[in-house]
């Protein structure tokens, strides 16, 4: 995602816009899934809302930078309406490029500063998105977009807005600081090279004794030195790094109409519904937001990933049972023997016997989406659901699934999907927004002539080329792609 920069770095003499450093050095095209509209929605429902309906609804997303997130969401919820804009006209253009190659009539990128975006957009949106924009920016364009949601809001919709938190952002600065001092005034490799090697001289183990804050210093040098230079010189380098506090963010939303509503994070959503143990005051939500600074500061919190919605609306701060009843459930999960389950490399059981029957129902109509009131019968269970949700190991959605869950006589890859392997792309997005890594042959060619003009017989064909011969391998390797979200409806 590309911040605004202000106007005199923006545009040149003749008043064109000017390349940023993102159109030097491209963000890493990437989907993030916090920040997907049904997220939002999903929590909005949980808190007593009724945000708008994801499959017909209009998103926007500022700071879209090639716009991959967005492109994503336009393939699987082709009735929605998007529009994306970003100050990197090269980004902007790649995302033009792959938006024409999938053939997408629903989705806009724009070449627009958060400046002026105010006089140049009509809203309002159901569900806008703010990612890596607003601790990255300066003041005046912190508190333009701030503004922007509040002007463009839909009167029920749901606002995602992230941004690095105190107080470990006090630990990234002291880090940054270092790092700019290191780096100095050299540029491209060897700006490069100067931080990769100040960073791994500080994140390697000491030969004496360390003090908590060196330790804590040099852990943080560790999860810095994984991230590729295309992020660590914006994210951490870049010309502005200003991170806040959620109380912070929850005074300027409410200097706009808006409200906090809680967080997009897995195992933060909670974050939404005040403990077991809290009356809810008159002021539920500013009481919900002191609670959780103070919980920020405890957990030395470094990251947030805020849900806002309008001042206007009241959301419940207990969990509403009803409206989990209502939702619909899906998993990755797999079976690991009786009660047992693995998510990725990670084993874990299940005792209460009805729960894990239920997970066992999902696991095996995956990728079908099931209603949760049809899983689970007491409110306990309900809740357990929700806690699996927040630990990532179900997803809860508002909607029936938007591909398809079954192999049909024709089927077809979205017109992205097509696009991006035509582009030469590894990572392919999944029409749950995902993105997943394909990298062999067979499956590649596989999905490339996934366009519904070609039955069985002719698919069988085109498997053949790449080794899957026989009934079986095609249905096996349709049935993996369906699986995995990839096959539309």
């Amino acid at each position: 995602m590309t911040p605004s920069l202000q106007p005199s770095e923006a545009t040149d003499a003749g008043g064109q816009t000017a390349p940023t450093a993102y159109d030097e050095v491209a963000y890493p095209t990437a989907i993030f899934s916090q920040t997907a509209p049904d997220r939002m929605a999903t929590i909005a429902r949980l808190a007593g809302l009724s945000p708008p309906p994801v499959a017909n609804a209009r998103v926007l997303e500022i700071g879209t930078g090639d716009g991959m997130n967005l492109l994503a969401l336009a393939a699987a919820f082709p009735q929605a309406r998007f529009t994306g804009f970003d100050l990197a006209p090269t980004a902007i253009a790649r995302g033009e490029r792959w938006r024409a190659l999938a053939g997408l009539d629903n989705i806009e990128l724009r070449v627009l500063d958060i400046l002026d975006a105010g006089t140049q957009l009509e809203g309002p949106f159901d569900y806008i998105i703010a990612h890596g924009i607003y601790a990255w920016v300066p003041p005046e364009v912190r508190t333009a977009t701030m503004a922007l949601i509040g002007a463009l809001l839909a009167p029920d919709g749901v606002a995602f807005l992230s941004y690095n938190a105190m107080p470990g952002g006090h630990l990234r600065q002291v880090l940054r600081d270092a790092l700019l001092l290191q780096v100095g005034d050299l540029h491209g490799a060897e700006r490069w090279r100067a931080a990769r090697e100040y960073l791994s001289a500080l994140a390697a183990e000491p030969e004496g004794r360390e003090n908590p804050a060196q330790a804590a210093l040099r852990d943080a040098a560790k999860h810095t030195l994984d991230k590729p230079w295309s992020v660590l010189c914006h994210d951490d380098l870049g010309a502005h790094f200003h991170p806040q506090s959620v109380m912070d963010v929850a005074a300027a939303a409410a200097e706009n109409g808006l409200q906090f509503l809680g967080d997009a994070d897995r195992e933060q959503m909670g974050d939404a519904f005040l403990p077991e143990n809290q009356v809810p005051e008159s002021d539920a939500t500013g009481q919900l937001v002191r609670l959780l600074q103070a919980r920020d500061y405890h957990d030395f919190r470094f990251f947030r990933q805020t849900l806002l919605v309008r001042d206007s609306v009241t959301p419940q701060r207990r969990i509403d049972l009803n409206a989990l009843d209502e939702l619909f459930a899906v998993t990755r999960c797999r079976r690991d023997g009786e009660g047992m389950f693995r998510m990725n490399a990670n084993v874990f059981e299940v005792q209460d016997a009805p729960l894990a029957e239920a997970l066992g129902r999902l696991v095996d109509a995956r990728p079908a989406r099931l209603k949760v009131r049809d899983l689970v019968d007491t409110p306990a269970r309900r809740i357990a659901l929700f806690e699996m949700f927040d630990a990532g190991l179900i997803d809860l959605c508002t909607d029936a699934e938007p591909y398809a869950v079954e192999v049909s006589e024709r089927p077809a890859a979205s017109g992205l999907i097509r696009a991006m392997l035509a582009e030469g792309l590894e990572n392919i997005c999944t029409l749950d927004h995902r993105l997943m890594t394909i990298t062999e042959h067979a499956p590649r060619h596989l999905l490339a002539h996934l366009d519904g003009t070609r039955d069985r017989a002719a698919l069988a064909v085109v498997a053949g080329e790449f080794g899957l011969n026989g009934d079986e391998a095609l249905d096996r390797g349709l049935r993996t792609l369906v699986t995995e979200g990839l096959i539309a409806t």
